[in-house]
């Protein structure tokens, strides 16, 4: 997992994360309570409850997958937005999960969206990308963010990072890091609130 700080700094923030289960988010958040008991070393997402800054504008040739989509257009749907890039191993470790998410919800009222912010100057090359992004099968939606302002506005700091946002535009969950770190069940944990969050209704005051 990449970050600006060095491997041991990455390594020590991971148990600092298995540890907590409620963080403040970097934008404007508020904790959201946590009921009944979670083991001290169980690992859990981040609880949050923050309204998500919109995706920056971008042209329709910095979407792979996908036309050119807005976070308001996809009020009612389940969003699982992801940060990644494709030299890191630790976030290619997570694919298989995206594809087998993208394969169970997409048809279930849940978007997929991977933000692409690169980190070195062979992942700027839209080429390379491409080629991963087929040779990884990835058929979900992928954004382009060459100049950093999706991973700036979200005051995002990991490679790879997942947030989960709900039907009302919420960002709810945040998972740092690897899925399967260290023998973790990241993938059925995030799995399960994303049920979650699909279950949820919508307040009838949230559509006044």
């Amino acid at each position: 997992m990449r970050s600006h700080a060095t491997v041991g700094r990455i390594r020590q923030s991971l148990r600092n994360q298995w540890a907590s289960i409620a963080v403040v988010f970097s934008l404007v958040t508020i904790a959201v309570p946590v009921t009944g008991r979670v083991r001290a070393e169980e690992p859990a997402p981040a609880v949050l409850h923050a309204q998500p800054p919109e995706l920056p504008e971008r042209a329709q040739d910095d979407w792979f997958n996908s036309p050119v989509l807005k976070l308001s257009a996809l009020r009612g749907r389940v969003v699982v937005l992801h940060f990644w890039t494709f030299g890191c191993v630790n976030c290619r470790h997570n694919d298989a999960a995206y594809k087998a998410w993208f394969q169970k919800y997409a048809t279930k009222g849940v978007t997929m969206i991977g933000v692409h912010t690169p980190e070195t100057a062979r992942e700027h090359d839209l080429k390379r990308l491409k080629k991963s992004i087929e040779e990884r099968g990835l058929k979900y939606p992928i954004v382009v963010d060459a100049d950093g302002k999706t991973w700036t506005a979200w005051g995002n700091r990991w490679w790879p990072s997942i947030y989960l946002i709900d039907k009302q535009g919420f960002v709810r969950y945040r998972w740092d890091g690897e899925l399967g770190w260290k023998g973790v069940k990241g993938k059925a944990i995030m799995e399960k609130k994303i049920d979650e969050l699909l279950a949820e209704e919508i307040p009838a005051t949230a559509n006044n």
